[in-house]
């Protein structure tokens, strides 16, 4: 049944709840977010249409996602129990009133079930028809993009559902959806594989009239990602991404974004090699980028593309410029990810022998010692050095 002609809630309601909802998002003791959950359960039992009320609701949407997170939270906690207890209560409440929900209200229950881990297929399944049932034309750009995406965070497969939010996308103005929606609507359809060559073709156009600055550095990776695992005609978007990276500079992204984004690149090269066709000068700057942090070797993104990037760097350039520690933590990531390929190991280690051992700090020693016990190259005069190192600190603590 359509849900379109719905008496829409009146406006003393509409602030009754949010009033109420945002008590109990505030609200930190336990015990008073218990007395309301005590009150909504007695009032929706009392009643004769039970959950027929937004305030109760909203409030019954706005406890559970309380309840959840104390339940994820702090499983050791005294109150456990009773939490998990009405966690539970709640979203079988919830289920039972859900034909009476305005669609923000299902659009919060399915978020709610994403993020705290609430993995029951029964619940999702429940909204999922609830929420295909209604009149997609009175949903708000947003109501579309947290319903698509809590069921991509969820993993859930829900094929119908995501083919009448494509449709109700679709005929709408591209043009009237923010920033995250846009990127919330992508990355649901790249995670769960129900990409639509029409949607994202129409998104990408959009994308590209707008003017990226728009967009922070989270969003630009995101899109990134989800045309990658699409990867189709994508030359134009990912030239005009990388122009806005650059100009932005690398130094507003983490290491970890600055791997994300080379793999995506790498990803669009994998069908025309060499594999830095795409963005020869995008591997350039980053490996450059990253080079002149302390932390690249903590990084833990294994991503060849990035590691070839850096290690050619290396390759061409004059060591004696960089801080021992510096050398030492390359040597370690090379060796740590399994990528230090022979000839950089012979350039990384010749350098570090020229280093005065007995001034370098206790914790570069210590990867020192990490890169050499996992390293598959011979290096013996290294080796020695590091250990005549080890005694002399060792005897001179006594």
């Amino acid at each position: 049944m359509q849900r379109k002609d719905r008496e829409r809630p009146k406006r003393e309601q509409l602030v009754s709840s949010f009033t109420l909802v945002r008590k109990i998002h505030r609200e930190d003791d336990v015990d008073q977010l218990f007395e309301l959950y005590e009150v909504l359960i007695q009032e929706n039992t009392d009643t004769d249409s039970p959950g027929d009320s937004v305030a109760a609701i909203s409030a019954q949407v706005a406890l559970l996602s309380r309840f959840a997170a104390l339940a994820e939270k702090q499983r050791k906690m005294s109150d456990f129990h009773r939490v998990n207890t009405a966690t539970e209560n709640l979203i079988n409440t919830i289920k039972e009133g859900s034909s009476h929900f305005e669609i923000s209200h299902l659009a919060s229950a399915v978020w709610t079930f994403a993020t705290r881990g609430i993995t029951d297929e029964s619940h999702l399944i429940h909204f999922e028809r609830e929420i295909r049932s209604r009149d997609s034309s009175v949903f708000t750009n947003g109501n579309i993009a947290m319903i698509v995406w809590a069921y991509a965070k969820a993993g859930f497969h829900a094929p119908i559902l995501y083919k009448k939010m494509r449709d109700e996308i679709l005929a709408r103005d591209l043009s009237s959806f923010k920033v995250k929606e846009i990127c919330d609507i992508l990355w649901s359809y790249a995670r769960t594989k129900q990409t639509s060559a029409k949607l994202f073709a129409a998104l990408k156009m959009e994308i590209l009239r707008r003017d990226l600055k728009e967009f922070d550095e989270k969003s630009l990776i995101n899109i990134l990602w989800s045309y990658s695992e699409f990867g189709v005609n994508l030359k134009a978007l990912f030239r005009t991404i990388k122009y806005e990276i650059l100009q932005r500079g690398l130094p507003c992204f983490t290491h970890r974004q600055l791997a994300q984004i080379v793999n995506c690149y790498a990803l669009q090269n994998t069908s025309s090699p060499p594999t830095l066709r795409v963005a020869p000068d995008l591997y350039k700057e980053v490996s450059s980028e990253l080079l002149q942090r302390d932390g690249f070797a903590k990084t833990k993104n294994y991503i060849r593309e990035i590691f070839k990037a850096v290690g050619d760097r290396i390759m061409n350039d004059d060591l004696s410029v960089y801080e021992p520690v510096q050398v030492v933590r390359l040597f370690w990531a090379f060796t740590d990810a399994g990528l230090l390929t022979e000839a950089l190991h012979h350039k990384l280690s010749n350098q570090i022998l020229l280093y005065n051992f007995p001034k370098l700090k206790d914790a570069t020693l210590e990867e020192l010692v990490k890169a050499l016990e996992k390293n598959h190259f011979k290096a013996p005069e290294l080796v020695a050095v590091t250990e005549a190192e080890l005694v002399r600190r060792s005897e001179a603590k006594f």
